[in-house]
C-alpha cells in the first residue's frame, strides 16, 4: 500500500510543471496531494517505530518538499486581520441557485455588509449588456449594486465572446464607495475559440489606489461541468467501467483549461504594472493552471492564503465540508498580504476569500515610525 501513496505524492509534486494536455492524469492525482501526504506521514511514523532510518529519511525529505511547496515554512504565525489603511479585496463564487431569489439576495447583502471589502470580485455572477434597455444582472449582482454603497464597475462593452453569451460575462467587479479605489480602464479577455458555456472567463481592471496603479484579473477558469461523479448513483468505486465517461470528460477539461490559462497568463505577461490575480481557478494549488497564473510573466506572486497560514489551509470547496482550495488571491511582490479570512457560508458552494493588501514600501515606513 505504501508504494502507490509515495508515487501519488511524487506525481502531485511534479504536476505543476507537467502540461495538462498530455499529463491530465497527473493533474487529477495532484488534487489529492495533501491527503496522500498525510498517509505518507503515517507510514513514516511506522518506519520510525521500527527504526528503519533510511525509510524514515526518505519520508522526511518528501514531506519536507510538500511543506515547502505549501508555504509552510514562510507562513505568518496567525491569519491576521487587515488594518484600517489596507486595501481589502474579497473574491467569491456565488452561483444563482437555491429555492429563493430573495433569500439569496438577503444572504449576499448580509455577507458583504459584514465583510466590507473595498473591492469585491464575483464569479458565477451574470452581467449582460444590452444595446437597448438596462443591463441584465444576476440577483446577487443586483442586490449588491442596489442595496449597498457599491459601484458595479464593468466595461461598456463586454464583447461578443465566441465561447459564451453575447456581450455578457460572469465575472463581476465592485468597488465600495469611499474606498479610494479608482477604476481607470477595464477589458474582458476573449478566451478560447469554441462555443462552449464552460469556457474560462477573465476581467482585467486597471486601478489606482494609495497613489499607485496596479491591475486586477478576476478569473473564473473552466469547470469540470455537471453532473459530478460523486453525485452520480451509477458510479461505483468497485466498477472501473463506470469511471470511464468522467475520465474522458476530465481529460478534455484539463486540456482546454490549460490552454485557456495559457492565454490569460500570456496577457498578464504583457503587463508593466503590478498584477493581482484572483478568483475561482477550479484547480488546486498543486495543479498546472494555478502555477501558470501564479508565475505568469516570470513573477512569483504571493498566494495570500499560503502566506497567512491557518489550520484549515483556506479550503474553499465544497462550502459545507471543504475538501480542496480552488479560490485564490495571488498578489504581486509589490504588495504585502496583511490578513486573510475564509468564511463558512450556506448560500454558495464556495467559501469566500477576504484578503488585506498594502504596498510594501508603505508597510516598511509604518514599521519605522
Amino acid at each position: 500500500m505504501e508504494a502507490p501513496v509515495a508515487i501519488a505524492v511524487l506525481v502531485g509534486l511534479a504536476a505543476p510543471w507537467l502540461p495538462p494536455r498530455p499529463y491530465w492524469w497527473a493533474q487529477l492525482v495532484a488534487i489529492g496531494l495533501p491527503y496522500a501526504s498525510w498517509a505518507l506521514a503515517a507510514f513514516g511514523v511506522a518506519w520510525l517505530l521500527g527504526r528503519r532510518w533510511r525509510a524514515v529519511a526518505f519520508h522526511a525529505v518528501l514531506l519536507l518538499v510538500v511543506g515547502v511547496r505549501a508555504g509552510g515554512l514562510g507562513r505568518l504565525a496567525e491569519a491576521g486581520a487587515a488594518g484600517p489603511d489596507d486595501l481589502v479585496l474579497t473574491t467569491f463564487n456565488i452561483p444563482q441557485s437555491g429555492p429563493s431569489r430573495e433569500a439569496l439576495a438577503d444572504s449576499v447583502v448580509a455577507f458583504v455588509q459584514d465583510a466590507a471589502p473595498d473591492v469585491l470580485l464575483m464569479q458565477d455572477a451574470r452581467v449582460a449588456m444590452r444595446a437597448r434597455g438596462p443591463a441584465v444582472e444576476g440577483v446577487q449582482v443586483e442586490a449588491v449594486r442596489t442595496r449597498l454603497p457599491y459601484r458595479l464597475e464593468m466595461p461598456a462593452r463586454l464583447a461578443n465572446h465566441p465561447g459564451w453569451q453575447n456581450n455578457a460575462t460572469d465575472v463581476a467587479f465592485f468597488v465600495r464607495d469611499g474606498a479610494g479605489v479608482e477604476v481607470l480602464e477595464q477589458e474582458v479577455l476573449i478566451i478560447g475559440v469554441e462555443r462552449d458555456p464552460d469556457v474560462s472567463l477573465a476581467l482585467r481592471s486597471h486601478l489606482r489606489w494609495g497613489g499607485r496603479e496596479f491591475v486586477v484579473y478576476n478569473v473564473h477558469l473552466r469547470s469540470f461541468g455537471s453532473p459530478k461523479p460523486w453525485e452520480d448513483d451509477a458510479v461505483s468505486l468497485l466498477r472501473p467501467s463506470t469511471w470511464a465517461p468522467y475520465l474522458r470528460q476530465y481529460r478534455g477539461v484539463y486540456a482546454q483549461r490549460g490552454d485557456e490559462a495559457d492565454q490569460i497568463a500570456d496577457a498578464i505577461a504583457e503587463e508593466t504594472l503590478p498584477v493581482v490575480v484572483a478568483g475561482d481557478f477550479n484547480s488546486t494549488a498543486d495543479n498546472w493552471s494555478y502555477h501558470r497564473l501564479r508565475t505568469a510573466g516570470g513573477v512569483s506572486r504571493t498566494d495570500a492564503t499560503q502566506a497567512a497560514g491557518g489550520r484549515a489551509w483556506g479550503r474553499t470547496y465544497h462550502a459545507e465540508r471543504p475538501f480542496v482550495r480552488i479560490d485564490f488571491v495571488l498578489a504581486d511582490p509589490a504588495l504585502e498580504v496583511t490578513g486573510v479570512t475564509t468564511s463558512p457560508v450556506r448560500f454558495s458552494d464556495h467559501r469566500p476569500v477576504r484578503v488585506g493588501l498594502r504596498w510594501r514600501d508603505a508597510a516598511a515606513e509604518a514599521e519605522t515610525e
